[in-house]
C-alpha cells in the first residue's frame, strides 16, 4: 500500500506536468504571434543546446547523489 507522503508526491507531479502543458502551450503562442515561423531553427537550436545541457546536469547530480549513498558511513 502507497504511502500518505508517497500519494502527496505523486499528486504534486500530477499537477506540475499538467501546469507545464498550458506554461508550454502559452509560450507557444506568444512566440507564434511575436516571432512567425521564421526563427523556427534558431529556437529548434537553442531548445535542443538548453536540453541537452540540462540533461547532462541532472544526470551529474543523480550520480554524486548516488555515490553519497553509496559510501558507508563509520558510525
Amino acid at each position: 500500500m502507497l504511502s500518505v507522503q508517497l500519494i502527496k508526491i505523486l499528486i504534486g507531479e500530477a499537477i506540475v506536468l499538467i501546469a507545464s502543458v498550458f506554461v508550454f502551450r502559452s509560450l507557444w503562442l506568444l512566440m507564434d504571434e511575436y516571432f512567425g515561423n521564421a526563427y523556427l531553427t534558431v529556437f529548434l537550436v537553442i531548445g535542443l543546446t538548453l536540453t541537452v545541457l540540462g540533461l547532462i546536469f541532472l544526470n551529474n547530480q543523480v550520480k554524486c547523489e548516488m555515490a553519497k549513498n553509496s559510501t558507508p558511513t563509520n558510525s
